[in-house]
């Protein structure tokens, strides 16, 4: 969040299953991540696996970063 207050859009890239923490460590902290999530697990995949988990993210970047755009946050 820090990031944030120095004016620097940041994200937070998540699992599916870690969801539930995130979200109750941002309430219990009264923040409110920019949150992108992938499916689970990313550790322990093959290399496939795990170019199909980082498309995933980057194409949840970007429209996150589109909406920013439309909206006029970036």
């Amino acid at each position: 969040m820090e990031l944030e207050r120095r004016g620097v859009v940041a994200f937070l890239v998540v699992t599916r299953t870690f969801l539930p923490l995130v979200a109750a460590q941002a309430k219990a902290r009264r923040v409110e991540p920019r949150l992108v999530v992938v499916d689970h697990p990313v550790g322990g995949l093959n290399e496939a696996e795990l170019v199909d988990r980082i498309d995933a993210a980057y194409a949840g970047v970007v429209r996150e970063l589109d909406k920013l755009d439309e909206v006029g946050e970036s």
